[in-house]
């Protein structure tokens, strides 16, 4: 994948909007909630695969380095928090979002609504994949306090998933009219 400037300054965008949209907390219900998730889809729709998951991989790389950009802290020892299997998930969900998105703008004259919300619920579904995945193997495997695949989804997937799923039409909503804004119609190179 040859990288042009334009490309390093999407990926760079995409990496600080990441970060500051995880900085960012709503509380509803006493949960807090971000909207980091829906810019990782965002990353996916607008950027495509490889710049979209270039752009999770920097993030995921500047916290695990020490900056505090996660939410809460960084640095190396963050891969043992329940937690972080999200964080690769955001990642592959951007580009399984983003290959998904390229190949319904393949297929179809332009990128609608009604085409991407799948693609990015099925971006949800892959992040549930991996951080509900790893909290189970951390808690079970490192943390000493084993829980079952069911309470691993209780406690890491139920009390998010309405909300994680209007991120979802969040950005299958505003994906299309950010690409016509930018002119950038085309599947991403």
């Amino acid at each position: 994948m040859k990288i042009k400037i334009q490309d390093m300054t999407l990926i760079a965008l995409f990496t600080v909007l990441t970060i500051v949209s995880g900085k960012i907390a709503v509380p509803i219900l006493t949960i807090p909630f971000t909207l980091q998730l829906a810019v990782s889809l965002l990353a996916g729709i607008l950027l495509g695969a490889g710049r979209a998951m270039l752009s999770q991989g920097l993030y995921i790389l500047i916290g695990l380095l020490g900056l505090p950009v996660f939410a809460a802290g960084g640095g190396p020892a963050y891969v043992l928090q329940p937690t972080f299997g999200y964080l690769p998930g955001m990642m592959l969900a951007a580009g399984l979002v983003g290959w998904l998105a390229d190949r319904s703008l393949r297929r179809h004259a332009e990128l609608k609504f009604s085409r991407l919300m799948p693609v990015s619920l099925a971006g949800v579904a892959v992040t549930y994949l991996c951080g509900v995945g790893y909290l189970y193997l951390i808690k079970n495997f490192y943390a000493g306090t084993p829980v079952t695949l069911f309470k691993a989804i209780q406690a890491g997937m139920l009390p998010f998933l309405i909300v994680d799923m209007l991120k979802a039409g969040l950005a299958a909503w505003v994906g299309p009219r950010l690409r016509r804004l930018a002119g950038n119609a085309k599947p991403a190179q």
